[in-house]
C-alpha cells in the first residue's frame, strides 16, 4: 500500500498536504474524498495491526494548524516468526505458485524477508509439496485476479464481459465481495447490480479486463454482515461440474461452437460443457463438420445420437443428411 510505504520511508511526521500531493491515489482528491479514502486506508492498516500516529502542529507564523502522521518503527515491528517445516513448505509453494504472475515480485520479496529472519525454506521436511506451474496456476494468478483483489479491498464497483458456456456473453455490473478458489478455479462473488442479487462468476470466463464502474466512488457500498462466501459459493450454479471437450471443426463450419472456445490445441478447439447429452445433440446438428477427439464419453454420445438419426431417416425412407 502506497500510504504504508510513504509513512515508513519518512523520517519524521508527514503532513496532510504532503500525503495529498505525493501519494498515488490521493493526488487530485478534494478534502472530502481524501478524508474518506484516508480513513478507509487507516482502518485497513489497523486490521493488519499497524497504527498511524497523529500529531497536531501549530505554525508559529500563522493561525493555521497542520496535522502530521507517521508510523513508528515500534508500531511496525514484526514479532518473531517461527514456521514448522510444513508451514515453510506451504509458504515456498505459494511463492512459486505466484512467481510468473503479476504478484510474483511481492511473493519473491516475502521469501526474501523470511530468509532474512533465518527461516529455512529449502528444507521443507516430509510435508514438502511441489507447486504445479501449469495452465491452472497461470489462470489463478492472472492479471484479473490481482485487479479483482484490488477492487474488493477498495470496495469499488466494477464491470466486465462474462461468457458462460451455452449462453451469450453479457456485460456484468458488480459490487465485488470476495474471491474464492476451488481446485484450479477462482470465483468472484458479489452483488449483481442489474439483477439485484448475489451472484458468483468464474474468473476464467471473464472476457477482457475488469474495469472500475463509471459514476461510482470507492467505498460507496457495504458488504452485508451476514455474507458467507463459502455458503454462497457452494450454492452457486457456477459450481456445476464442468468438463472440457476437444473438437476438430471444419473451416467455416459450426461457428456457434467455435465462438465458445476457451483455448485451442494444435488444430483442435477446446470448449467447456456441463451436460454431455445437450452438447452431443448440438454437435450432431452440424452434421459431420465436427469431430469429437475427447472425452470418450462425449464421442460415444455423439455416435449414438448419429446412429439414432440414421435409423430414423432410414425408416422414413429419407436421405442421410449427416453426410452432407
Amino acid at each position: 500500500m502506497n500510504l504504508l510505504i510513504a509513512l515508513r520511508a519518512a523520517r519524521g511526521w508527514v503532513s496532510r498536504k504532503t500525503l495529498m500531493s505525493a501519494i498515488d491515489g490521493y493526488a487530485g482528491l478534494d478534502d472530502i474524498a481524501f478524508d474518506r479514502k484516508f480513513s478507509r486506508d487507516k482502518e485497513l492498516l489497523r486490521h493488519m495491526g499497524i497504527t498511524i500516529a497523529t500529531r497536531a502542529e501549530h505554525d508559529a507564523y500563522s493561525d493555521v494548524g497542520e496535522t502530521g502522521y507517521r508510523i513508528s518503527a515500534d508500531d511496525y515491528a514484526m514479532d518473531d516468526v517461527e514456521l514448522t517445516p510444513s508451514e515453510a513448505a506451504a509458504v515456498a509453494v505459494a511463492a512459486q505458485f505466484w512467481s510468473d504472475t503479476e504478484l510474483g515480485e511481492s511473493s519473491a520479496q516475502a521469501l526474501t524477508k523470511l530468509r532474512a529472519l533465518g527461516i529455512d525454506l529449502t528444507e521443507a521436511g516430509p510435508g514438502h509439496v511441489e507447486a504445479n506451474q501449469g495452465p491452472a496456476a497461470r489462470k489463478l494468478g492472472s492479471a484479473n485476479f490481482a485487479t479483482a483483489l484490488h477492487h474488493i479491498n477498495a470496495r469499488e464497483a466494477i464491470s466486465f464481459k462474462y461468457h458462460k458456456p451455452g449462453q451469450s456473453p453479457r456485460k456484468v455490473k458488480l459490487e465485488p465481495y470476495a474471491l474464492l478458489s476451488r481446485g484450479d478455479r477462482v470465483y468472484l462473488l458479489g452483488h449483481d447490480i442489474d439483477r439485484q442479487a448475489q451472484r458468483t462468476f468464474r474468473l476464467s470466463r471473464v472476457e477482457g479486463k475488469l474495469a472500475k464502474l463509471g459514476g461510482r466512488d470507492p467505498g460507496d457500498y457495504d458488504i452485508p454482515a451476514d455474507f458467507a462466501p463459502h455458503v454462497a459459493l457452494s450454492s452457486s450454479t457456477e459450481m456445476a461440474v464442468v468438463a472440457e471437450a476437444k473438437l476438430r471443426i471444419r473451416a467455416h463450419r459450426a461457428d456457434p461452437l467455435r465462438r465458445r472456445q476457451v483455448r485451442t490445441e494444435d488444430d483442435a478447439v477446446i470448449i467447456e460443457f456441463t451436460d454431455a447429452a445437450s452438447l452431443a445433440a448440438e454437435i450432431v446438428s452440424f452434421g459431420t463438420a465436427v469431430e469429437v477427439l475427447s472425452p470418450v464419453e462425449l464421442a460415444q454420445a455423439v455416435e449414438d445420437r448419429r446412429h439414432a438419426v440414421r435409423e430414423s431417416l432410414e425408416r422414413l425412407g429419407g436421405r442421410n443428411v449427416l453426410s452432407a
